[in-house]
Order: structure tokens, then sequence, then C-alpha cells
């Protein structure tokens, strides 16, 4: 679902989920360009991050565009998530050398 322009709430199937924080906070809150945000133990909760979040960018916009976006204030963001809501922060995973 779509409870904002740009970000979507969805369950984690459960073969998706990892022991621990992924079994815990198996729904989410992504980009529609398919970035997930942070991690949740219920769709409410997920939902009240969604409107939390909204007024903060405009959410259907390209996901590179947002990165590079400096009307975006990434530490409101950051302290909506953590303060406001019970979720957890996902940061993009990045590749490292073998």
């Amino acid at each position: 679902m779509e409870p904002v322009p740009g970000l979507h709430v969805y369950e984690l199937p459960v073969e998706h989920r990892e022991e621990g924080d992924g079994a815990a906070n198996p729904w989410r809150l992504g980009h529609h360009s398919g970035k997930v945000l942070a991690a949740f133990p219920s769709e409410d909760d997920a939902l009240r991050a969604a409107r939390e979040v909204a007024d903060l960018a405009d959410w259907t916009r390209p996901a590179e565009d947002l990165r590079t976006n400096e009307d975006l204030d990434l530490d409101e963001y950051v302290d909506r998530i953590e303060t406001r809501t019970n979720g957890l922060l996902i940061t993009p995973q990045t590749k490292t050398a073998r």
C-alpha cells in the first residue's frame, strides 16, 4: 500500500524474515524505487512512520534525486523515525571486497 505518495508499506513474506529483528519487525517502509527505509513490528507502526516523514520530501522523486537533495534534512528524518516511532532504520548495505 502507498499511504504517502512515493512511500510504500508492506509485510515481508515469512520465508524472507531473518531471525531476531527481521522476525520481530516484519513490516517495511520503503521508497517506490524499492529502497527499504525502516522496519516495524506492525502495519500500524509502519503507516504511522510514513505519516511522520511525509512532509520531509517529495517521496515520488527518484531515489538518486533524494540522496542529493540538500532540502531533505536527513538528521530530521532519522530523528523522527527513532523518536516518534518504534521502527528500526535500515541503512543501505554496501558490498565489500573479499
